[in-house]
């Protein structure tokens, strides 16, 4: 029996961090690069190795700060350490994918702040340990980059007909879904679809 606990312990990281406590559309952190860069498939395919670079490092490297240092200190740290991250970062978007990576605009440098990193790791990665830590940031991560993409590829084929060059013959569109507005619309059925589904397997459970 006992030799079960760390498989179920370790799926339980998996299920929460991809579904039952997904970043976006459970916990509702990280929302605005999604609404706002998340329009095309390959603005968030851009979106999603930007934030799983510069959240999975910060954290990984914020890990290492004192946890007796003064708590304002330590979240400047956090933050000083994510600018640090975005460096490299920006350098290989600009090498590789600019023109992806300038669909972000302000969103990318602001992935720096996002919620993963200030407050996630504080009230609750950093209290566990090194290798506990590391497989919820990254299924928590990995939470996010499937919203983003469902967001980016719904938001493109409803509001254009296309994926990237490839028109798929969809006849009625609904271009608003390309603006902000677009963006809060989809994200908001994705999370009330979601509770929906948790609902009915907790009522099964």
């Amino acid at each position: 029996m006992e030799n079960n606990k760390p498989s179920k312990k370790f799926d339980k990281t998996i299920f929460d961090g991809l579904f039952m406590k997904n970043t976006v559309l459970a916990s509702g952190l990280v929302v605005a690069p999604i609404i706002v860069s998340a329009t095309t498939v390959q603005s968030a395919f851009a979106l999603v190795i930007a934030f799983s670079l510069i959240t999975f490092l910060t954290v990984l490297i914020s890990s290492f700060v004192p946890r007796d240092m003064v708590y304002a200190v330590r979240i400047i740290l956090y933050t000083v350490i994510a600018a640090m991250v975005y460096v490299p970062v920006a350098v290989f978007a600009d090498s590789f994918m600019e023109q992806q990576f300038s669909s972000l605009g302000i969103m990318f440098p602001l992935l720096i702040t996002n919620s993963l990193i200030i407050t996630r790791s504080e009230i609750h990665f950093f209290k566990l340990d090194k290798l506990r830590m590391l497989a919820e940031v990254f299924f928590y991560v990995l939470g996010f980059d499937v919203v983003a993409i469902i967001v980016g590829f719904v938001r493109e084929i409803f509001a254009t007909g296309a994926i990237g060059d490839k028109i798929i013959g969809i006849h009625f569109t609904l271009p608003f879904l390309s603006t902000t507005f677009g963006g809060f619309i989809v994200v908001g059925i994705l999370a009330a679809l979601l509770k929906k589904i948790k609902l009915i397997i907790r009522s099964n459970s």
